[in-house]
């Protein structure tokens, strides 16, 4: 498994659409009051988002837009278009089943989806930290068939209304939250600094991998720096550089989020996932997930029961 799909199989993501915009011009709507990721495909007609302290962005159809650290934003036909709250646009709860919101003057219509996304904090990776506020993906120009298919199965089931729809969004949130990370981090130039110029870099990179394909083993430095073919200084220095902290730290951090994922997705008990990712003792292993987690992981596997029953 890659380093990305590695990650991401950590990471416990619950999704829904919030529903299909049907705006007039001139309009204008503010996210303010929702939290979390959110996106918005625009399905027809053209815009600008704006967040906050940022310059406007002009929009076209076809445009997918993701916020990931749910910024409040706003979304207008024209600058200059009055504007309303989308919770103000909600018949019902936001999360009961997607709606057809309206608002606007009666001018040109444009189409929108819109979801929220959300994460589980205590297992939020790096990677996900050193997303932009703004994941502004262009469509319409043929290069992104995933996007035009994706786009076209969610405003087609907002129109359906189908028995099901609900727990489909709930997947299909994370299958585009996977499309937009993997389209953002294959459009990086090579020489981008931070976590996500780490995966493309060649030796970095091939330590991250070595790391993530047996996180259980006892990895040093050393070992480390031989295996991508650099020097122990050289190799150190670069690896923090580029992820941020030190590869024993990262080893460590990486370990922590197989093991809450162990023990919330497969509901192991904590001595067996300890020792599968390499610890010998329990008692080190409970200290370390406590200080990564926040909390002790007993009290972790319990956390996770309950939400499941």
């Amino acid at each position: 498994m890659d380093v990305l799909s590695d990650i991401l199989d950590t990471v416990h993501l619950s999704g829904a659409i919030l529903g299909r915009a049907e705006f007039t011009a001139p309009w204008g709507v503010s996210t303010k009051g929702i939290s979390g990721l959110m996106f918005h495909i625009l399905l027809s007609g053209n815009g600008f988002i704006t967040l906050d302290g940022e310059e406007s962005i002009p929009l076209s159809t076809g445009d997918l837009l993701m916020m990931p650290h749910g910024h409040t934003h706003v979304l207008q036909s024209e600058l200059s278009s009055p504007i309303v709250n989308f919770t103000d646009l909600m018949v019902s709860g936001p999360l009961r089943k997607p709606e057809v919101m309206r608002s606007g003057g009666g001018g040109a219509v444009s189409l929108l989806a819109c979801g929220r996304l959300e994460f589980d904090s205590s297992e939020m990776h790096p990677l996900l930290a050193q997303l932009p506020p703004l994941i502004h993906i262009k469509g319409g120009d043929g290069s992104r068939e995933w996007l035009e298919m994706t786009s076209r199965l969610i405003s087609d089931e907002i129109r359906a209304d189908r028995i099901g729809t609900a727990a489909l969004f709930e997947r299909l949130g994370g299958v585009l939250f996977i499309q937009v990370l993997r389209s953002y981090v294959e459009s990086l130039p090579p020489d981008r600094a931070g976590w996500l110029g780490a995966l493309r870099d060649t030796s970095i990179g091939s330590a991250l991998e070595l790391i993530h394909d047996a996180p259980a083993h006892a990895w040093s430095i050393d070992e480390l720096a031989s295996k991508v073919g650099m020097s122990r200084s050289a190799f150190a220095g670069r690896f923090k550089s580029l992820v941020g902290e030190t590869p024993m730290q990262y080893l460590t951090r990486w370990r922590m989020h197989r093991a809450a994922h162990y023990l919330r997705t497969e509901e192991l008990a904590v001595a067996p996932t300890a020792e599968r990712v390499g610890y010998q003792s329990t008692a080190t292993f409970s200290k370390a997930f406590k200080r990564y987690i926040g909390t002790a992981p007993a009290e972790y596997r319990r956390s996770g029961e309950n939400t499941t029953q």
